[in-house]
């Protein structure tokens, strides 16, 4: 089969290589032409476990091609997947210009075959009517056209593995036969297909996010809820995964969510919601919530440190998660301005193993990005992990002696053995429990803990 995947971002570029590794002919397009100039040489710009091998693989095979201009590959694809960015302002509103860019490009085809166009970007309710629309209205009544919805489920760092794994299909349609040739082109994927209409495939990607987001929020004010109590937040979260109604995913308590997805989601769920009249409160309040994060480490990290201000604070970590390079909406960017903001004075150096490249276009002037943990720890006074890379749980104790004025570690995932460290002389504060540390020191850290209710 003839595809066209137009946007080479994660999910467009994983799901053109993952079609074309199942067999079928596929054009992938990006308005990049820099990018697709890199691919095209089987350089993939994106920090992606197996996703570099695949590509290759599959442009060496003649069944994966680029290109920056899809009009003709549009005209001639019997699928197309429209996998555009869809970012949202602080608003919640979601541009969809790039997606309606691109449904205006098609032009009419002279064979009477039906085209298929299926939307995988996060999209409003009714975009893909309004896509359908769109085209008929412009198209010639011989050209026939069903607009789909096949939201992707895709996690960053496990793309790959999501597209040939995946927990679900959803396929949203209006037309049944859309719905019979959708489903003959994923079932040869190990998921479980489902088929509903397209408003409802819409918002299961949106819900399934905002679920995520009510979930992490929830953790961390459990975590600090122990905090103030002197109870262990991480035996809680042990507790509350074994039960099966709840589940061990995403309870790890933290600095919150960031990313591309999470965050533009919920502000799109809620405004989207506060327009059809029916207000998602619970996803607003842990959308509040998780803005508060940065706040809450910064307070405590101004407990174990007197005058940040004339201090300097390294962050291991700057990436969202680990396993990718992505540091759009990552806590990291929220925590240098909460750190900028309240003391002026402080000196930031950071280091992140994938994501250093992307961090300098983004991190603000004067945050010192390092090629290394030694090299961004060296002379500080403090630090904070940010994101858990496993790079940083292979730092000993004497290395944070060694390389820092002052061996204070505020470990913003809970990623590090804390009670290890705090036995060798090296002060580590988790989140959601007290330092494992001689009486003294956990007596002190547990009175400036308690000043921050």
């Amino acid at each position: 089969m003839k595809i066209t995947v137009v946007g080479a971002g994660v999910v467009g570029l994983t799901t053109a290589a993952g079609f074309a590794d199942l067999g079928h002919f596929v054009h992938c397009a990006d308005i990049d032409t820099a990018k697709i100039a890199s691919l095209s040489r089987g350089i993939v710009p994106y920090h992606e476990a197996g996703l570099e091998s695949i590509v290759t693989r599959n442009v060496s095979a003649g069944r994966l091609s680029f290109g920056h201009d899809p009009s003709k590959a549009l005209a001639e694809s019997e699928m197309t997947f429209l996998a555009v960015g869809t970012p949202s302002e602080d608003s919640g509103e979601m541009a969809l210009g790039a997606l309606w860019s691109v449904v205006d490009r098609f032009e009419p085809w002279t064979d009477k075959g039906r085209r298929v166009v299926v939307i995988k970007s996060t999209v409003p309710i009714g975009t893909a009517e309004r896509a359908e629309a769109r085209l008929r209205a412009r198209l010639p009544e011989n050209c026939e056209v069903d607009v789909a919805s096949i939201p992707e489920f895709m996690r960053e760092g496990s793309a790959v593995r999501d597209f040939f794994e995946p927990t679900r299909i959803v396929i949203g349609t209006a037309s049944p036969e859309t719905a019979e040739r959708l489903t003959l082109l994923h079932q040869r994927l190990p998921g479980p297909i489902m088929s509903t209409d397209r408003r409802s495939a819409e918002l299961a990607k949106l819900a399934a996010n905002a679920c995520l987001a009510v979930k992490i929020s929830f953790a961390n004010e459990i975590a600090a809820l122990a905090e103030q109590t002197g109870a262990d937040y991480p035996s809680v979260a042990h507790s509350l995964g074994l039960d099966p109604r709840i589940g061990p995913h995403f309870l790890a308590a933290g600095l919150g969510f960031g990313g591309s997805c999470l965050s533009k989601d919920t502000r799109a769920l809620v405004r989207i919601a506060d327009e059809a009249g029916a207000p998602q409160t619970v996803v607003e309040a842990a959308v509040r919530a998780n803005a508060m994060l940065p706040l809450r480490m910064v307070r405590k990290l101004e407990a174990a440190l007197t005058d940040p201000s004339r201090r300097k604070v390294a962050l291991l970590g700057l990436a969202f998660k680990p396993g990718t390079d992505d540091v759009r909406e990552a806590p990291s960017l929220r925590l240098i301005a909460e750190l900028k903001r309240r003391h002026p004075g402080i000196a930031i150096s950071a280091y992140d193993p994938g994501a250093n490249a992307a961090a300098r276009k983004l991190v603000p002037s004067g945050v010192e990005i390092c090629e290394s943990a030694e090299e961004a720890l060296k002379g500080a006074d403090a630090a904070i992990v940010v994101t858990e890379w496993r790079e940083f749980r292979q730092i000993k104790a004497h290395d944070f002696k060694n390389w820092m004025n002052r061996p204070i570690i505020m470990d913003g995932r809970n990623a590090l053995d804390a009670a290890a460290l705090n036995a060798q002389g090296v002060v580590c504060i988790g989140v959601g429990r007290l330092p494992a540390a001689p009486k003294e020191s956990a007596a002190t850290a547990s009175r400036k803990l308690s000043e921050l209710a």
